[in-house]
């Protein structure tokens, strides 16, 4: 493209076309820019006309990326979420009396480990306002990718070339089940001693249920017909309702033990996830956010140890309510 076509593509017509490419129809790109269609389709055509290439294929049902449009994609998509991690970064640092953080999580972060974090940020600054996003181990990724929230707590299922990863905390699996269930009546369980029984289970598609399955793949063991969840806390209601067995990271557990559910420690493979925080690589941080980023490396050492602690209490409990 010549230096003159390329004075002719404005930001309005690249923003257009992702919406398009990202939610393949017209009216619902239009419905997300808050523009109409016929406003969005005049976009569309000044970009492709400055770049000099069809885009775009419309059929009646659906719209398609042309061999061009799928070049141009990628790079228009990072450039968009570079731009605005950009314009983030600099309306954060021109607010010298309070700053703003926003902190991306999964919801059993959100529930146990965060509040406490936030907590001891907040003894030191106690100025920086702080906007939470709980969703799932996708949700955060999105949100840090695209420069929506600063940092993310949440735990690696694949690599990430373009995050850094600092370790806070092992958050191992354990079993879930009725406490007049056989399983309970062990001090810990192999992962082979699920085979016989319903299991609850995370969602295909979902971070723990990325881990779950390696592990179930390690015993050459497919459950049939399991009980699928969106949340891991639903899976202890219906544990008690004694419509099968769960598994749940530790840190999903209640705080303090329920009458009607056992917790066992699960081995053969011992499975844990690895909770932490996430950044993109190369972006540089708000002040806030690297103080935030500090405070959570100071509490990493004390974290692990709670949470090493409480597998001990968790296995000496386990050793007690089995027969």
């Amino acid at each position: 493209m010549s230096q003159k076509q390329f004075a002719g593509v404005d930001l309005d017509g690249v923003r257009g076309f992702v919406a398009v490419a990202e939610r393949q129809t017209f009216a619902d790109a239009a419905l997300s820019l808050n523009i109409s269609a016929s406003a969005l389709t005049r976009r569309i055509q000044r970009l492709e006309t400055a770049i000099g290439t069809p885009l775009l294929e419309r059929t009646t049902r659906r719209v398609a990326l042309t061999p061009a449009g799928q070049l141009f994609l990628p790079g228009a998509q990072r450039s968009l979420q570079e731009l605005g991690a950009a314009l983030r970064q600099v309306e954060d640092a021109g607010n010298t009396r309070v700053g703003q953080i926003v902190v991306a999580c999964i919801p059993t972060v959100a529930k146990q480990l965060l509040p406490r974090i936030i907590r001891d940020y907040r003894l030191h600054r106690p100025d920086v306002r702080i906007r939470m996003i709980d969703g799932t181990v996708e949700v955060v990724a999105r949100n840090v990718r695209d420069g929506t929230a600063d940092l993310g707590l949440t735990f690696p299922t694949l690599p990430e070339p373009d995050f850094v990863f600092d370790a806070l905390v092992t958050d191992p699996y354990c079993l879930v089940c009725p406490t007049d269930h056989p399983l309970a009546q062990l001090s810990t369980v192999r992962w082979e001693d699920l085979k016989p029984y319903q299991l609850i289970i995370s969602g295909s598609g979902s971070g723990n249920r990325i881990i779950l399955d390696q592990a179930l793949q390690s015993i050459n063991w497919q459950p049939e017909r399991p009980v699928e969840i969106e949340h891991l806390t639903t899976s202890l209601g219906l544990v008690e309702a004694g419509l099968g067995i769960s598994v749940v990271p530790q840190s999903a557990l209640p705080e303090e033990p329920r009458s009607r559910i056992a917790i066992r420690p699960l081995v053969d493979p011992v499975v844990a996830r690895t909770i932490g925080l996430v950044r993109r690589r190369g972006v540089t941080l708000t002040p806030v956010a690297q103080h935030f980023l500090r405070t959570v490396r100071r509490m990493a050492p004390e974290l692990e140890r709670e949470s090493e602690e409480y597998s001990r209490r968790l296995a000496q409990l386990s050793s007690a309510g089995a027969k």
